[in-house]
């Protein structure tokens, strides 16, 4: 797509305010499975669960879901339920984004197509307009953000940080005391981490509370997240000079 960043991400969040406008939502969380079927009549189809065993003869053949469904799990968590349906959402904008981008919906490949979806997703979960001021306003802190944007996972909202932070800041996923990410919003991150990062994770995942540790020219603060069943910290950590 020949657009810049910033004309790209306007148009996203200009789309998701119409969007959210046509839904009568005025404030967080963003339902999306109810926007789905709200605006896009879309359905929502709790997938059987496999045991594992082949047809019987005489078995009633399973239901197959539309094309107009959203397939979920019962056992996925409430947000990553919202993520599908916020997924299959952003496929159904695309034939209004594109145009406003002067691409012809149809003649984008796929890769532009998966991408902006991409985008689509957590501008919907976490609007700029709200998110963008309510981050700020709450010093970045991810727990209270995430009381306050339940539909979307601790990873959505830390990443979003990035987007909408006014300084420079790292934001590193620690799984099991490995790093698994590590991005930055003004400079190339590496997986390592900081010594003020390193030490903020060990004091989460000794107390499970979160944590600010200040070192070394930087200030990090760690959160313990819940619902995934492996221990999982999430990081942000600001440069004192660049």
């Amino acid at each position: 797509m020949d657009v810049s960043t910033e004309e790209l991400f306007d148009v996203v969040d200009a789309a998701v305010r119409d969007l959210l406008a046509r839904a009568g939502v005025i404030e967080p969380p963003v339902d999306a499975m109810w926007i789905a079927q709200r605006i896009f009549g879309m359905s929502i189809v709790y997938s059987e669960p496999d045991d594992g065993q082949p047809p019987q003869y005489g078995d009633p053949p399973k239901r197959r879901p539309g094309p107009n469904s959203i397939v979920l799990r019962e056992e996925q968590s409430n947000e990553a339920q919202h993520g599908l349906a916020a997924k299959a959402i952003g496929k159904r904008m695309l034939p209004v984004i594109f145009p406003k981008l002067g691409i012809a919906d149809g003649t984008e490949n796929p890769s532009s197509r998966n991408a902006l979806v991409a985008l689509v997703v957590p501008r919907l979960l976490l609007p700029t307009r709200w998110f963008s001021s309510e981050a700020r306003k709450a010093g970045y802190d991810l727990l209270e953000m995430k009381e306050r944007y339940s539909s979307a996972g601790f990873e959505t909202i830390a990443h979003r940080f990035l987007d909408v932070d006014d300084e420079p800041c790292v934001i590193s996923i620690v799984d099991d005391s490995s790093v698994v990410s590590r991005r930055g919003n003004r400079f190339q991150a590496t997986r390592t981490l900081t010594s003020a990062e390193r030490i903020c994770s060990e004091q989460v995942e000794e107390t499970n509370e979160p944590a600010r540790v200040r070192k070394d020219d930087w200030t990090a603060w760690g959160w313990p997240t819940v619902g995934i069943p492996f221990r999982r910290i999430i990081l942000r950590a600001v440069p004192d000079e660049i």
